[in-house]
């Protein structure tokens, strides 16, 4: 019974008639330099990621413009704090410049609400160009 995957043992084992030498020259050396070819490089594999992840952020700044407002408002928030903006997180950055820019809106609000008899200037505005 033949175990052999392979009818023919000289597919299997070296030929006899065939020196190691030649035999790693003539097989195994074209396999190796397909193999390692054909076998992907971290390094190049690395410099693809970095580049579609560039690409990915151009087309997301793209589809979503707030982003880069977002960017440029914590860029700018950071160059008025100075040496303070590095006792701070990006995100506790953000959410201190929403609360003040909240507290900047209603303050103001409620001032022009003592000024116009309760209304709010773009209230007012509103309704003068609706009548």
């Amino acid at each position: 019974m033949q175990t052999s995957l392979f009818k023919n043992s000289s597919f299997t084992s070296q030929p006899p008639n065939m020196s190691n030498r030649v035999f790693e020259e003539k097989i195994i050396a074209p396999i190796t330099e397909v193999l390692e070819a054909a076998t992907p490089n971290p390094e190049d594999q690395q410099i693809n990621l970095k580049n579609n992840s560039q690409s990915l952020k151009k087309s997301l700044d793209d589809l979503f413009p707030e982003q880069k407002h977002d960017e440029k408002n914590l860029k700018k928030t950071k160059e008025i704090l100075g040496g303070l903006a590095n006792n701070f997180t990006d995100e506790q950055i953000r959410d201190m410049t929403s609360a003040i820019q909240f507290l900047a809106c209603s303050w103001l609000d409620d001032y022009e609400k003592t000024i116009f008899d309760g209304s709010t200037l773009q209230e007012l505005l509103h309704e003068k160009g609706s009548t």
